[in-house]
């Protein structure tokens, strides 16, 4: 066989296993009411905890999730519960919302509950938040941003929503779900 017909082999084959990786990457669907779509808005509220130095705030987290073509990314996060809650900024949004297979423990971590089957994986990168008095930090850095790792479920259940806890680093601080509590979907979604 020539070299052409070797390097266009090479080629081709590149191409078969490139778009057979992008078909298979996961994606979300959203419940509409009626039936699934992977485009959609969506949040998720429930109680977190955000430390520095082993001092903790704890609040209420709302993120507010859009979702275009089964892409998801955190477009708002804001927090309450007090003073020091409700001054946090989330900055450098959106935050990527990454999918994938989980095969660790249920529950997922320490403290969380348990989740109910299937459960995916989701990194929510790009994260930067500033935590007011007491605390008055940035985390990760005034300029960086980290990736907090969470685990979502999915249920069938009529009228019950997914659950979706996480537990992170984000510098010298760290996040997560309160002991265990979760951050609940405000409708269905799933991986796929």
């Amino acid at each position: 066989m020539s070299k052409f017909k070797y390097s266009l082999l090479a080629l081709v084959s590149a191409a078969a296993i490139c778009g057979a990786t992008s078909a298979s990457a996961a994606s979300f669907e959203l419940w509409n009411g009626s039936g699934w779509t992977n485009t959609g808005t969506l949040n998720f509220t429930g109680p977190t905890t955000a430390s520095y130095l082993g001092i903790g705030v704890p609040c209420t987290a709302n993120f507010a999730v859009s979702v275009t073509g089964g892409t998801a990314t955190v477009t708002g996060a804001t927090f309450s519960g007090s003073s020091a809650c409700s001054g946090i900024v989330a900055y450098n949004l959106p935050w990527s919302m990454t999918p994938g297979t989980y095969t660790g423990p249920n529950p997922p971590f320490t403290g969380s509950p348990t989740l109910t089957p299937t459960l995916w994986s989701v990194a929510i990168s790009g994260v930067r938040i500033f935590i007011p008095s007491p605390l008055n930090v940035y985390c990760p850095s005034s300029t960086g941003t980290g990736t907090v790792n969470g685990v979502l479920d999915f249920t069938s259940l009529p009228g019950v929503n997914n659950k979706f806890v996480f537990r992170g680093a984000l510098g010298a601080c760290s996040v997560q779900t309160q002991n265990n509590a979760s951050l609940e979907a405000s409708i269905p979604v799933r991986v796929i």
